[in-house]
């Protein structure tokens, strides 16, 4: 079979035998941790897929190794580079610390021979024609571009029948060649990435040595230079040395086949054979030869058993034969199967042979591999086999433009589009963006996959909110998380406000160390201003301060009092009477203002003005804080807030001590001084961060700000990351629960915590159950607490839903540059050598 393929035309290949064969990549589904609703969907997916194929088809998953420098690459995208030092020092230290960490991910293809009816002489004449001149020494013809046009047409008919959902584009000439190379690399961890796929198809054709040869030598025979094996030996070597005669470095392979499944069929969900390869922490490719049968020649073929069976049953009544029996069997297998194809009009016979390939430097590296394939399916009650006389057939198998060799067809499996789609194979865990910040590494497969968040890009791209939120119980690791993708946007050039309710200063801490941050102490030891009217001037300023103001004083709507306020802050008022200060609101109605019942206001305003935490807002010799700063925290730890019930109750809100509800005004305050500096400039990216959320939401005001800053956020460029305990009591109502795409749970060992979390996480109605296997690993199996502390490298451990609705298991890293990690670190002494 070296050297089948003749000529390539984009995702087109002509081979030597006379057949046409087009080649798409496919996009996984995604799958892992999803409700069982939606994994009937993607089994629905793979049904409808299986019966709009006709004929023969190849489908790949393929292990793509990720090379650390092209992730790194991804990390620097759309950056000039060199205006952002901070960035380039982590992407430097990212790329020391990946070069001891296999990174992989799963790339599917789909190859179908097209075929060669209303023309079925012309493709095989011109092969032979191809081959008789290369044996004679003459020029080699391809195909015209008449040909070429037509098949072109023949492959775009056969892509119209391949589900919307999966995805499909045309493959690359460089990605068929790389699907060569890396079945002769494989093992040997040299493969280069895969290439992008071209937005068109390439029109050049060229010729079929762009796929380099490779040496095939069954059991090795070469390294001993025996060219005989004895029975006992073959059995022994139950491989295939591959070498590329690019490289010459041998790739020892073993090829596996399924020739037995469960006897009980397959249980679904639960049951994805295939699509659950990842989990023996291996990398893993596949490959399945399908031969797609249509309902009415299925029906008639069975028609037709069904009679030499009654026959043969006839012949042998009263004969005391044990065949007899084998023979009824027969026929009720046969009776069961028929009844499979008649329940559904649309059903057709899937005809597959599944064969798994792993490779290793060495051939007893590669054989443990195969063994420990071998016994993971066993224990699901599929039988793998290793036949080394067939190991150089299915390596071929495994390739798209190769036929079907014999010894593939004597290994194929039987049944229904629907019993083979329960096995999922086109389904991945893959998580995150295209760009931007490492947050963490996805782990649902076994092998750590980088899932990079672009928060820019969820606006601008995928259309959805640019909204993250981080849950879990205390010394979860959602602090650490919030800080580490906040500083990450700011050292890409976002600008970041962040709330603070921490005794320590933990976001004070951590943008110490970046230039031009400041941190505005809601305080007695205020250095800087936040007075509305000083920041944004008449105009802006009069309607911010109103919204303080409103819930400063408690003002009944339509009030006396609240009237009064609305006449003074009309921004025309502030400019005939020149303040531009609260301080100077204060004087003025308390000794200029001659609108009845100004003293009155001035002396309740007074009342807050007074207290030693106010000097923030109305101390005049303070500075105004700089609005411009990259990074400005607002600590607020000594701010009181109100319980819900104290907001609920009109007996206990009439309580309310002082200091709450002036911590309720600020809070309403910081939002609409966040909300007017995030939304300045929507050429650049700025980050609301309120790691205690509910510091926003214990008001309606506060919460509504939220709700509208999230809403209106991608217009104008600006996210929100938050940070909860408790979702369903700190992220507002259910609404603005919904608007946040991108969710992290981390631990909760509390069970009730657990279930509101994943209710959450999955957008449950509180009525709706949630899985007791999710529970217990929320509560039980994610960063687990033992006598000793977490362990290292357990912390960090999360379920993460992203942008795009999907769900995976994943671990938060810290930041490489270690003195970044310090400053995300909540707990300062931890180790971060470790």
């Amino acid at each position: 079979m070296i050297g089948e393929l003749s000529a390539m035309a984009g995702n087109l290949m002509w081979t030597r035998g006379g057949v046409v064969w087009a080649v798409w990549r496919l996009r996984g589904l995604p799958y892992g941790y999803r409700s069982d609703d939606a994994k009937e969907e993607v089994r629905a997916a793979h049904t409808a897929l299986l019966r709009g194929l006709r004929g023969e088809g190849l489908l790949l998953g393929v292990c793509a190794q990720t090379d650390p420098a092209e992730l790194i690459a991804r990390m620097m995208r759309g950056l000039e580079i060199e205006r952002h030092p901070q960035w380039a020092a982590e992407c430097v230290a990212t790329l020391d610390q990946l070069e001891d960490i296999k990174l992989a991910r799963r790339v599917f293809y789909l190859a179908v021979p097209l075929s060669n009816a209303g023309s079925g002489w012309a493709e095989p004449v011109r092969a032979a024609w191809s081959g008789f001149a290369d044996a004679l020494a003459l020029p080699r013809g391809g195909p015209s571009t008449g040909q070429v046009e037509a098949r072109r047409a023949q492959a775009a008919r056969v892509e119209q029948e391949i589900p919307r959902v999966f995805g499909a584009t045309s493959a690359s000439v460089a990605e068929v060649v790389w699907l060569h190379v890396h079945a002769q690399q494989r093992g040997l961890r040299m493969d280069l990435g895969v290439p992008d796929a071209p937005g068109g198809l390439e029109s050049q054709l060229q010729s079929g040595a762009v796929v380099p040869s490779a040496l095939l030598d069954p059991c090795g025979t070469s390294d001993d230079g025996k060219k005989v094996l004895s029975p006992t030996d073959v059995l022994a070597r139950r491989y295939l040395k591959v070498v590329s005669a690019d490289t010459g470095t041998p790739s020892y392979q073993v090829m596996l086949a399924v020739a037995g499944v469960p006897s009980g069929g397959v249980v679904f969900p639960g049951g994805e054979w295939i699509g659950r390869v990842e989990e023996c922490g291996e990398e893993i490719d596949w490959a399945i030869r399908l031969t797609i049968r249509q309902r009415e020649e299925v029906s008639a073929r069975n028609r037709r058993a069904s009679t030499q069976l009654a026959d043969q049953t006839e012949q042998r009544v009263g004969e005391q034969l044990a065949s007899g029996g084998q023979l009824g069997i027969a026929a009720e297998a046969l009776g069961e199967y028929q009844a499979l194809i008649d329940s559904d009009e649309l059903e057709v016979e899937v005809e597959s042979t599944t064969i798994f390939a792993v490779g290793a430097l060495t051939p007893a590296k590669a054989m443990d591999k195969g063994r420990m394939l071998t016994k993971f399916f066993a224990s699901a009650q599929f039988r793998l086999v290793t036949d080394p006389t067939a190991q150089e057939a299915l390596w071929w198998a495994s390739l798209p433009g190769t036929s079907t060799p014999r010894a593939v067809r004597e290994l194929s499996q039987v049944t229904t589009a629907h019993n083979f789609a329960a096995a999922v194979p086109l389904i991945t865990t893959e998580l995150g963006d295209e760009q931007g910040s490492l947050l963490a590494f996805e782990t649902s497969a076994g092998q750590p996959r980088p899932v990079l968040v672009d928060l820019a890009g969820a606006g601008s791209t995928l259309d959805v909110a640019m909204a993250v939120a981080f849950v879990g119980e205390l010394g979860a690791g959602k602090s650490l998380a919030c800080k580490r993708l906040a500083l990450d946007a700011v050292d890409r050039g976002a600008t970041l406000t962040a709330i603070d309710r921490t005794d320590m200063g933990e976001w004070s801490q951590a943008v110490a160390g970046m230039p031009g941050s400041v941190s505005v102490e809601v305080t007695e030891r205020a250095q800087f201003s936040i007075d509305p009217l000083r920041l944004f001037g008449s105009s802006t300023g009069s309607r911010v301060a109103r919204s303080f103001l409103i819930p400063l004083l408690r003002l009944p709507a339509g009030s006396d009092e609240e009237v009064l306020l609305g006449e003074v802050l009309e921004s025309k008022y502030l400019d005939a009477h020149q303040i531009d200060s609260l301080p100077g609101l204060l004087a003025h109605l308390a000794d200029g203002c001659k609108i009845a019942g100004a003293k009155g206001l001035a002396r309740r305003i007074q009342g807050h003005a007074r207290l030693d935490f106010a000097a923030a807002i109305f101390d005049p010799s303070l500075p105004a804080v700089d609005l411009d700063a990259p990074a400005l925290v607002f600590r607020t730890h000594q701010l009181k807030l109100p319980k819900n019930d104290e907001l609920n109750s009109s007996h206990r809100f009439a309580q309310m001590s002082v200091e709450k509800i002036f911590g309720r005004a600020v809070y309403a305050l910081i939002m609409s001084i966040a909300r007017h500096r995030c939304f300045a400039d929507r050429t650049r990216l700025d980050i609301l961060a309120a790691d205690e959320t509910h510091g926003l939401t214990a008001s309606p005001e506060g919460e509504e700000e939220l709700g509208e800053f999230i809403r209106d956020g991608r217009k104008h460029k600006a996210a929100v990351i938050l940070g909860s305990h408790d979702a369903e009591e700190d992220f507002g109502g259910e609404v603005l629960r919904g608007l946040i795409p991108f969710r992290v749970l981390m631990r909760h060992r509390d069970a009730n915590l657990a279930v509101r979390g994943l209710r959450w996480l999955y957008g449950l109605k509180p009525d709706q159950p949630v899985a007791q296997d999710l529970i217990d690993l929320i509560s039980q199996g994610t960063s687990p607490v033992t006598a000793d502390g977490t362990p290292f490298h357990r912390r960090g451990e999360c379920l993460i839903r992203d942008f795009q609705a999907r769900y995976g298991r994943g671990k938060i890293l810290l930041p490489f540059v270690p003195e970044r990690a310090e400053a995300v670190l909540t707990t300062p002494d931890q180790d971060v050598a470790r």
